[in-house]
């Protein structure tokens, strides 16, 4: 909920200006620059969801599922790494030239194009070392340890509709969680 004095509490969308727009971004710079990062999308694909996806975003295994890959960057660094799942049939339409045309966050596209409105996520983080894909995408070393963050994120009646396995260079950004 957003609250604005003399007008009311409102719903928040990922389409308004900060703080909104960046609630479920977790990643910050270690200079201490309030900074929304650069996304440049690599590839939009279509494909089939396996086993693993299918459980995680509550699809039967095999189902059309769009497969989003991206870089963010902090003041021109490559960043985290995102591999994203759609439920293609939430996201029909979407392609590489749409999201180009979009001026916002994903979020935001994904709620004024699509409709879907990300409410809630869960996320699992964990270390882990680069491999030869990522480290060449981030450009870091084969081995470099990178944070790997796991985010389901859902929309109303807590439905999965996000599964999104982000890699993150920590050489100059953190991890941030705020609680209570």
């Amino acid at each position: 909920l957003v609250r604005r004095q003399g007008k009311g509490t409102f719903v928040a969308t990922h389409t308004h200006e900060h703080p909104s727009r960046v609630r479920f971004l977790r990643i910050r710079r270690d200079d201490g620059i309030d900074e929304y990062p650069a996304s440049r999308m690599i590839d939009v694909r279509r494909g089939k969801a396996s086993a693993d996806t299918a459980r995680l975003l509550g699809m039967k295994s095999g189902d059309a599922v769009l497969m989003l890959r991206r870089i963010l960057t902090f003041a021109g660094v490559p960043s985290v790494l995102d591999d994203i799942v759609l439920p293609a049939a939430l996201f029909r339409g979407l392609t590489r030239a749409r999201y180009d045309a979009y001026r916002g966050p994903l979020y935001g596209f994904f709620e004024t194009e699509f409709g879907v409105r990300m409410l809630k996520a869960r996320e699992r983080v964990k270390a882990v070392a680069a491999d030869e894909a990522s480290a060449e995408a981030l450009d870091v070393e084969v081995g470099e340890p990178l944070l790997a963050v796991e985010r389901i994120s859902c929309t109303y009646g807590n439905r999965p509709v996000e599964l999104r396995r982000g890699l993150c260079v920590t050489a100059h950004c953190h991890y941030f969680n705020e609680l209570g």
